[in-house]
């Protein structure tokens, strides 16, 4: 938790050096306008959210090892909160749990991995797309053609990663072919490496077993990304500061993709390019005082990303699982796959999981 203390000293500090008129006084107004249970009601969607990823794992795990999305409620929990306190260390922690769990393989359990963050995408891209392209609010911001040009490049592009997925899901060892020749022109270790990606990723296509499913993945995540985006704004709308009680929630999306953006770039060791990002948005954009963007930044960050810690420390226990050691070993799994794909050889099957 040190390194979060750490990203919070910095993000106010560089708000202050940035703007020299910051005043502490009216960051602690801002702090103390919220409404509490406003912030429990954000908190219910976000959880939510980890709970409709449940239900979607579901989904991909039926044609091999079915599940219900109660079994998958714990490893939501404990890798979100893996990712939250221990960084990098904890990405695999979701899939190295449902496997073990589900005695299935780490490698399968990879690649739903891979799938699943290409629907969020999906998900989230059109979401903020289609609200930059058809809200009447963002008209009346700075840049606002710049955001519709945006809303609607974000569609096609979730239109074409739609129409990429699909070919994939049919056609996936061609297309992984095809791309080893055209890439090992220029790379062969290139080309290796995009190949075994393209495999991975249709095998994860596999566990959607029919069009049924494909709904059922496509409406998972939707309601996951929706649960977000309306935390989003329940947080926003929590402070009495009129400046951010009174921003139209289709504005709030614009925070939410300002925070993705954000996300790429990252300050050393604590990171926070998201906050800092949202955090510019609400003072450049939206017009907010620096005091109460900071506070609304922060704020965000903290029950978007932080709040899943406590119920995650919770499954920990009740499923006798230490963070730190299934971390280590989930990114041990991991490597040790790398290392065996970038040999040429094929990705060995874990039969069992300790």
């Amino acid at each position: 938790m040190g390194a979060v203390f750490a990203l919070l000293v910095v993000l106010v500090y560089i708000q202050f050096r940035t703007l020299r008129s910051f005043q502490w006084s009216a960051l602690a107004q801002a702090f103390d306008s919220i409404r509490w249970m406003q912030m429990v009601l954000a908190t219910a969607l976000i959880y939510g959210a980890y709970i409709t990823r449940a239900f979607r794992w579901s989904v991909f795990l039926r044609p091999t090892r079915p599940a219900t999305p109660a079994q998958m409620v714990p490893a939501q929990f404990i890798g979100f909160t893996s990712v939250a306190i221990l960084g990098r260390l904890g990405e695999f922690v979701r899939p190295y749990l449902v496997a073990r769990r589900q005695q299935v393989t780490f490698t399968s359990q990879l690649a739903v991995y891979a799938v699943e963050r290409v629907f969020d995408l999906l998900a989230a891209a059109g979401i903020i797309a289609v609200t930059l392209s058809i809200s009447t609010s963002v008209r009346s911001l700075p840049y606002h053609e710049q955001f519709r040009r945006f809303g609607y490049l974000g569609i096609t592009a979730a239109f074409l990663l739609a129409l990429v997925a699909v070919a994939i899901r049919f056609s996936g060892p061609r297309i992984a072919e095809l791309a080893g020749r055209v890439f090992g022109m220029i790379s062969k270790k290139l080309a290796h490496a995009l190949q075994e990606k393209i495999l991975a990723f249709s095998h994860g296509l596999d566990a959607i077993a029919g069009w049924s499913e494909l709904l059922l993945v496509l409406l998972y995540s939707f309601l996951t990304w929706g649960f977000i985006a309306l935390g989003y704004v329940v947080v926003v709308h929590a402070f009495r500061v009129p400046e951010l009680a009174t921003i139209p929630a289709a504005q709030t999306v614009v925070l939410m993709a300002a925070s993705m953006a954000g996300s790429v770039l990252q300050l050393p060791v604590v990171g926070g390019g998201s906050q800092l990002a949202i955090i510019d948005v609400l003072h450049k954009i939206l017009g907010v005082s620096p005091e109460a963007a900071t506070a609304c930044g922060l704020t965000l960050y903290l029950v978007t990303f932080l709040t899943v810690i406590p119920a995650g420390l919770v499954f920990a226990r009740v499923e006798h699982v230490s963070l730190r050691n299934v971390a280590q070993a989930s990114e041990v799994e991991e490597e040790s796959l790398e290392e065996a794909g970038s040999g040429g050889n094929p990705q060995p099957e874990i039969a069992s999981l300790p």
